[in-house]
């Protein structure tokens, strides 16, 4: 049986991974985005198809939380699903899709257009990842998905977004402080040089299903903007 590599080894290769195939500053349609070059209505359409997400993200750090065996690390997870609910952690006093729904009605939509809007086949894929990996699959690997895969792909890209989205499209730092604030706080949250995702992962074998739940979770993340990339192109 192969040997585990050693909590660093294997921390290196797991941001390896993120690196290769993020979504978040990776993507093409993301550097179209940033670029300016998609117009108004577009940027609408995309606005919307994030938010679908964004709104059951919280969900997901809740599975986890109660199915996390550690109780430290469960407090961690709690602080997370109250700011992600709340906003009050931060001091931006809104919910994260409250703060999303702001910037969404800066780009012209109404709440309504957010709230019931409909998913696009990659977007429910995405959704139900979320549900999959965190409540039918072991912490360890919903942990994985989510905390590493999912916000491991914020940092460094985020902010830059949010200054673009001010010089390209007429936002205000209020109407993008969604994007700021996610910079900051998903830094924290995926660390992986000392995230307990390393820590529990002690075997060849758990070694090898966080890496799988990590991949899966970039290959929906990257058909999430493929899904979006192509309504835009068809509309």
């Amino acid at each position: 049986m192969d040997a585990p590599l050693e909590p660093a080894a294997f921390a290196a290769s797991l941001r390896t991974l993120v690196d290769a195939r993020r979504s978040f500053g990776g993507h093409p349609l993301w550097h179209r985005i940033a670029e300016g070059g998609v117009d108004a209505a577009d940027l609408r359409r995309f606005a919307i198809q994030f938010f679908l997400q964004v709104r059951e993200f919280p969900r997901a750090v809740s599975a986890l939380h109660a199915s996390c065996p550690d109780p430290e690390e469960r407090v961690l997870l709690a602080e997370s699903v109250y700011e992600e609910e709340t906003g009050r952690i931060s001091g931006c006093g809104l919910s994260h899709p409250e703060l999303f729904i702001r910037f969404g009605e800066a780009t012209g939509l109404a709440r309504r257009d957010l709230v019931d809007g409909e998913p696009l086949p990659s977007t429910a894929s995405l959704i139900h990842w979320f549900e999959l990996s965190t409540r039918q699959r072991p912490f360890v690997e919903g942990a994985a998905a989510i905390t590493l895969a999912a916000e491991g792909q914020v940092p460094g890209a985020f902010g830059p977004f949010a200054r673009a989205l001010e010089k390209h499209y007429g936002l205000t730092r209020e109407q993008v402080e969604f994007w700021d604030l996610h910079e900051i706080a998903d830094r924290e949250h995926s660390d992986v040089g000392d995230h307990f995702v390393i820590a529990l992962a002690r075997t060849a074998e758990l070694q090898t299903r966080v890496r799988a739940a990590v991949q899966t979770s970039l290959d929906h993340w990257w058909q999430f903007f493929d899904g979006i990339e192509r309504a835009l192109g068809s509309s």
